[in-house]
């Protein structure tokens, strides 16, 4: 039992941090974006268009982060029902023995 929710552990939880990474990176763009108001015109184009360009690579990394993490949390969900089915059909055999 307990190798199962190390195992598990081990495979679901190192997603997790990076999602909070990616979420606090994306919680920092506003700074950016007041700096650039300070700029002039050209200058804050420019900053508004490198902030687009990393908000867009932040987004692309969030989504292939949690579509690897639905993955897993579907195979997880599988595995778990699948035990506890394999678990009914083993106290059934007990039972009615």
């Amino acid at each position: 039992m307990g190798f199962l929710w190390t195992t598990i552990l081990r495979w679901v939880l190192p997603t997790i941090p990076e999602l909070i990474s990616t979420v606090r990176n994306m919680k920092k763009q506003p700074q950016v974006q007041r700096q650039a108001a300070e700029e002039d015109l050209i200058g804050r184009i420019e900053q508004m268009e490198k902030a687009l360009e990393l908000q867009s690579h932040i987004n692309t990394a969030l989504t292939v982060q949690l579509q690897q993490f639905q993955t897993r949390l579907q195979v997880l969900t599988f595995v778990a029902i699948f035990a506890l089915v394999l678990a009914i059909i083993a106290l059934g055999i007990v039972f009615l023995r």
